[in-house]
């Protein structure tokens, strides 16, 4: 679960800032989940049956499969193509 560190690091740089922004950043990842959750074929397929779905506020996408019934979360990354991964 890579995506998961990912996720965690976003949450850590929007603490930084704030608590409320990070609050934000969370509850925006959160709401996406849901609207995958509603209706994934709703997101276009972008490469190898991979969808992306980008955060409403926030310069972040949840790429994502769908196999039979079930949604696999493959990464949550940044937008930003400079954005450098450490």
């Amino acid at each position: 679960m890579d995506y998961v560190l990912k996720f965690n690091k976003g949450i850590k740089y929007y603490n930084q800032i704030s608590y409320e922004l990070a609050d934000r950043f969370i509850d925006n990842f959160e709401n996406t989940i849901n609207q995958i959750e509603i209706n994934p074929f709703i997101y276009q397929l972008r490469y190898k049956n991979i969808r992306i779905a980008n955060f409403s506020k926030f310069p972040y996408s949840i790429h994502f499969i769908v196999e039979n019934e079930s949604i696999f979360i493959l990464n949550v990354l940044h937008q930003k193509s400079y954005y450098k991964e450490s």
